[in-house]
């Protein structure tokens, strides 16, 4: 459960102002510090597999870069990998395939859940003191200021009440009208006295230099008569005080930093957010914004055959990448269950009962695994071929109706066959990343199973259900086929009588 969590966060954790990692880079801990970088580098690696037109040079270029940074033997940011894992990266390097890091990953999770464990126990302490804080919210003052908070909002259309700082700042082309706004006005020192500590808190710990300079200009800019400390200032005497207090104490910690950015926040949302939100020129470009997007789909109603093969390949990437991403060791598990022979037997056996290629879909991922090693051996041309050559026959264009014999939509399957050349060492992608999302949908049931039943009885139960599947399927065949022929006897009689 632990892990999970862990993950989930990570997940996250650039949405939520890289909390955890910077915990790890401020810990002192350098495999940590790697660990955590690592991981985030992992992501964007595997991002790079479901863009639009994935860049083989690019997935070369980034899967060497991350082997002589965190895992070769001179690694200048060593992650502490064994001989074995290094090794079996490395023979596995060219071509490089979405799972090549699989197990690099699964170590970054083991070294980081000791430092998540740490953050959890020191956020749980300082949570419990935070009474002194809940009782300044009932005095009067905290009572006023949410009236005028309410009254500031009262003339925001209800649709756009809900927006915040953070709902601009994930709009780009907003935050530049929200900065223009305040221009105007002459208050655009509070947007970029938060934007300025965002940078800085962002800003890695290793890199002094400019953490200093940074450091300096903000000091200088802002925590000064000039803004902060001022007659203007977004703070009150209270606040001024006990930030001035702490800086000498702490200079610019990431606390003090956070702190200064909460005070200048809820100003910016107090008082100028919802002039912005109640202008014209914002709800029309809501409006318009709102037209583009309507007339977008109606471009993809009246011409479906130009989206058709983007969408379906698209939709089944995004499925597997979420899955992936909320449980990465479910997902290394189930990878493992397909590459052992024995449960993967039990698992063919298992979901034969499920769907009518679901069986052909564990064949073909497993084929195109053989095909990703047949690459990494380095084989001839013709041999190569051959096998994506038997592979196509098999599974894209048999013999045996229907042609299509696995769970991949016909679009991507036509794609394959009419650019196999073009393709390279990725021909197979998106495919097996189809059928390995189908099939992932039937591995919690399948564990279910394996957990009730001792593994002695677990393949005899499978083949014993396979069996009166089969025998089902075939009782309802003939059933439909006698009542196919009762119907045409009876078009023939019609006939006959007229």
């Amino acid at each position: 459960m632990r892990v999970e969590r862990m993950l989930q966060a990570l997940c996250v954790d650039s949405r939520a102002g890289l909390y955890f990692t910077h915990f790890c880079e401020q810990s002192g801990n350098q495999l940590w510090e790697n660990a955590v970088s690592l991981w985030t580098e992992l992501q964007h690696y595997r991002q790079l597999f479901y863009q639009d037109g994935l860049d083989a040079y690019q997935v070369q270029r980034r899967a060497q870069l991350l082997y002589s940074t965190y895992l070769c033997s001179s690694a200048r940011r060593s992650v502490g990998v064994e001989e074995e894992m290094r090794r079996e990266v490395y023979d596995r390097l060219t071509p490089a395939f979405e799972e090549l890091f699989d197990g690099v990953g699964e170590h970054c999770v083991t070294l980081l859940l000791e430092p998540w464990t740490l953050m959890l126990a020191r956020d749980k302490e300082s949570y419990q003191q935070v009474g002194t804080s809940n009782t300044r919210l009932n005095s009067p003052s905290s009572s006023g200021q949410l009236i005028l908070w309410s009254e500031s909002w009262s003339s925001v259309p209800p649709c756009y009440r809900g927006y915040r700082l953070g709902s601009l700042l994930r709009h780009r082309n907003e935050i530049r009208h929200f900065l223009s706004f305040l221009q105007k006005r002459d208050a655009s020192v509070h947007l970029t006295c938060w934007l300025d500590l965002e940078q800085y808190r962002r800003t890695p710990h290793r890199d002094k230099a400019l953490r200093q300079q940074r450091s300096s200009h903000i000091a200088d800019k802002y925590l000064s008569r000039k803004y902060f400390f001022g007659p203007d200032s977004p703070a009150s005497a209270q606040q001024q005080s006990d930030v001035r207090q702490r800086l000498k104490l702490e200079r610019l910690s990431r606390a003090v930093v956070e702190e200064i950015q909460q005070i200048v926040r809820s100003h910016i949302e107090r008082t100028w957010l919802p002039q912005f939100l109640a202008t014209a020129e914002f709800t029309q470009r809501q409006k318009h914004k709102a037209s583009r997007n309507h007339k977008a789909r109606n471009l993809k109603l009246r011409h479906p055959e130009k989206t058709a093969l983007v969408q379906s390949s698209h939709v089944s990437l995004r499925q597997v990448d979420g899955l992936w991403m909320s449980s990465f060791k479910e997902i290394l598990a189930f990878r493992r269950i397909l590459l052992n022979p024995v449960t993967c037997l039990q698992f063919q056996h298992f979901v034969s009962t499920k769907g009518e290629f679901l069986e052909n879909d564990v064949l073909f991922w497993l084929e195109v695994q053989r095909y990703k090693d047949l690459c990494h051996s380095h084989s001839d041309e013709a041999t190569v071929q051959q096998k994506i050559s038997t592979i196509i026959s098999c599974f894209l264009r048999s013999s045996v109706p229907p042609a299509l014999q696995v769970d991949i939509p016909p679009e991507q399957a036509q794609h394959i066959l009419e650019n196999r050349h073009e393709l390279g060492p990725y021909i197979f992608r998106e495919a097996q990343m189809s059928v390995f999302s189908e099939l992932l949908k039937l591995w919690p049931q399948f564990q279910a199973l394996r957990s009730s039943v001792q593994e002695e009885q677990l393949l005899p139960l499978l083949k014993k259900k396979g069996v009166k599947h089969r025998a089902r399927l075939l009782r309802q065949r003939r059933r439909e086929e006698e009542e196919e022929e009762w119907r045409r006897a009876q078009v023939r009689t019609l006939l006959c009588f007229h």
